[in-house]
């Protein structure tokens, strides 16, 4: 099954939005309990003390006692209008009386004692013994099986003694109602929190189905980056990636045009001649014209497998194709491997092929196929441009951040003028009598570039010849 990043976020908001909202509900209940009972602990003060104040002007001879007992279990009003002398004349809070009287019925339960210690009033429930032990102030009561909470209340004025106690299941009631009602009101929103995270990821998401469009609907030749503009930060990363996918493709798209392109204007010539000299031979009255053909033939051969395989080279020198295989390597080592491979030809024409190396052996960080292969160009170069009879030196030099390789010989050198254009492809200094296709010095350059290194093409210090410096950067950690 193929997973969704709609879904996975739409489950994973859902259900971290239900742990955030479980411990902010759990959280702010623990948090409000103690203000809660604070709370409700002001509203027992602020009873007890309207009920004092009902009895502000009570006089307990003036009263029958057993007339307003009988009262309370009548409906309040009806209290209130056979009592008018209950409430405060001179605040005359017959509602806030009312309300208050109602909630002792509900909740509460409220005792009146006389100064002989006599209970003069009391609510219907509660029971004929003290409720608290008369100190005025908070406290708590177990009672025929239940939890109370008392506050108490003298009244030096008329001597009584004001007992209110509240239930504290009642509070616990409260509070769980609190925690119902806050459930409730997160299972109503629930869906609805759903339907906004799934069109919000939904719209998120656009930007991802218009590029998947741009995409799918490109023609196969076109590999141009995709417009970054109204791409959100959280997907640039990926399509930056992609745009360097379209730009690897389009050089590996437009380094295959060029190798046909090259092919087929380098070996048109070789072929040609092939088959003017392979027609000559077959044309040819004596062994000596038909050897001298196939001899030109041979040559011909020659020309254009080197052609090829330095062609096939230059188009391996790219970084997809040398990627990850960097390791360290003695640099003196594959020099002189490479001197004793081409050790025939300067044989051949009588030159002195020299290596001169530090003492100490420079390692560097590089590709020994590429390497092996750019000493083999700039030494065969040096062996093909230098007359008879003279010197080739491969000098190693280790220096403190770079390691040098120098190649120099005592052939025409470079003029300065074209000593940029020798790394164009095919290109050839006129008047050069060696044979060459051209292409050496430009896998030299883009080995080079690999490698990171520089290129330096200066003057022997005898004025003759041409002194080709590589530059390589030397790893810190070695």
């Amino acid at each position: 099954m193929k997973s969704s990043i709609r879904t996975f976020l739409l489950i994973n908001l859902l259900l971290s939005v239900t742990l955030i909202i479980s411990l902010a509900i759990i959280g702010n209940l623990f948090l409000a309990h103690k203000d809660i009972q604070i709370q409700l602990d002001a509203q027992l003060i602020n009873t007890t003390l309207h009920i004092k104040s009902f009895f502000s002007d009570f006089n307990e001879d003036k009263r029958d006692l057993s007339s307003i007992q009988r009262s309370l279990l009548t409906p309040i009003d009806t209290t209130l209008r056979n009592y008018p002398g209950i409430v405060n004349p001179k605040t005359h809070q017959q509602h806030d009386v009312a309300k208050a009287i109602q909630q002792s019925q509900n909740n509460l339960e409220f005792q009146i004692w006389n100064h002989d210690g006599r209970l003069i009033l009391h609510s219907p429930n509660t029971p004929k013994i003290p409720l608290s032990n008369g100190k005025d102030g908070l406290s708590n009561l177990w009672l025929r099986g239940d939890s109370w909470r008392v506050n108490t209340l003298y009244d030096p004025s008329n001597e009584l003694t004001f007992m209110v106690a509240e239930r504290t299941d009642y509070r616990q009631t409260l509070e769980n109602k609190l925690t119902k009602d806050s459930i409730f009101i997160m299972l109503i929103t629930y869906p609805f929190l759903g339907l906004l995270i799934w069109i919000i990821v939904g719209r998120g998401l656009d930007t991802l189905k218009k590029v998947a469009n741009e995409v799918r609907h490109r023609a196969p030749s076109y590999l141009k980056p995709v417009d970054l503009t109204s791409v959100p930060s959280e997907i640039e990363p990926l399509v930056k990636e992609l745009n360097n996918l379209f730009n690897r493709l389009q050089e590996a798209f437009d380094r295959e045009k060029r190798f046909t392109a090259d092919a087929a204007h380098e070996l048109r010539t070789p072929l040609a001649a092939l088959n003017t000299f392979t027609q000559i031979a077959l044309r040819a009255q004596t062994p000596e014209e038909r050897k001298d053909a196939l001899l030109k033939v041979l040559a011909g051969v020659n020309r254009g497998t080197h052609v090829v395989q330095q062609l096939l080279t230059l188009n391996r020198m790219t970084p997809e194709a040398m990627r990850d295989k960097a390791i360290k390597m003695d640099l003196s080592k594959e020099a002189a491997d490479i001197a004793a491979e081409l050790a025939p030809e300067a044989i051949a024409k009588k030159i002195e092929l020299e290596l001169l190396c530090c003492e100490t052996s420079p390692i560097m960080i590089g590709h020994p196929t590429a390497i092996g292969i750019l000493l083999r160009n700039l030494i065969d170069n040096a062996i093909r441009y230098s007359p008879e009879k003279s010197t080739v030196t491969i000098k190693i030099e280790d220096r403190p951040h770079k390691i040098v390789l120098r190649v120099i010989d005592n052939g025409p050198g470079i003029p300065d003028e074209l000593k940029e254009r020798v790394f164009e492809r095919f290109f050839r200094i006129i008047g050069t009598k060696a044979t060459g296709s051209g292409l050496g010095l430009g896998i030299v350059l883009q080995i080079v570039t690999l490698h990171h290194a520089e290129i330096k093409l200066e003057k022997p210090e005898s004025g003759q010849g041409l002194d080709f410096q590589v530059w390589f950067p030397k790893p810190p950690t070695l």
